[in-house]
């Protein structure tokens, strides 16, 4: 199991999502078990990763991460019902501002008779564009990230592995990082 940083885990899998950015999911877990830290999966067609995040909260988190041998049927059977795969999909700023502001509006107007408008509105919005490749000059939305309250954990001995091996390397990278720390 290869255990990558930042960078190196980012181009991977930007890579491969750039081979086929269809039928992406990335699913962030917001209950940080055990280690304190956040859990993240990413699936794709083809491979799956595990990340673990330092914090969800700040703009640069550590992240140590390693590409999963997991049945991605398994977490698709969990999540997917309305599932809306995660890319990047282009956008024409002013389009999309005038689409916000309409939506602004008219949530205000039907203030808290039905909460989920707005949610299904955006869902709507992104279900009608496909993901794509990202180039440079273009405008583009990236997500939908789905967080959960689930523990991503604890599927499998193998899993509950991963997750150890990853808590260790952010617990050294932390130090490598900050000294002082713990």
């Amino acid at each position: 199991m290869e255990i990558l940083e930042e960078k190196s885990l980012a181009k991977q899998i930007f890579k491969k999502y750039s081979a086929n950015p269809k039928n992406w999911n990335f699913i962030i877990s917001t209950n940080p078990i055990k280690d304190g830290f956040y859990d993240a999966t990413i699936f794709s067609p083809e491979d799956s990763w595990k990340l673990k995040i330092d914090s969800i909260y700040k703009p640069s988190p550590i992240i140590t991460g390693t590409r999963l041998d997991l049945d991605k049927r398994i977490v698709e059977r969990e999540f997917n019902e309305t599932l809306i795969p995660f890319g990047y999909r282009k956008i024409d700023p002013p389009v999309f501002v005038n689409i916000l502001k309409r939506l602004y509006e008219e949530h205000n107007s039907i203030a808290r008779k039905n909460s989920d408008y707005l949610n299904q509105e955006l869902a709507s919005l992104l279900n009608s564009t496909e993901p794509t490749v990202p180039t440079q000059g273009t405008e583009y939305l990236y997500g939908p990230f789905l967080y959960t309250n689930r523990n991503l954990n604890g599927k499998s001995r193998y899993e509950d592995m991963v997750s150890e091996k990853l808590s260790q390397s952010i617990k050294k990278k932390i130090k490598e990082r900050y000294p002082g720390y713990g």
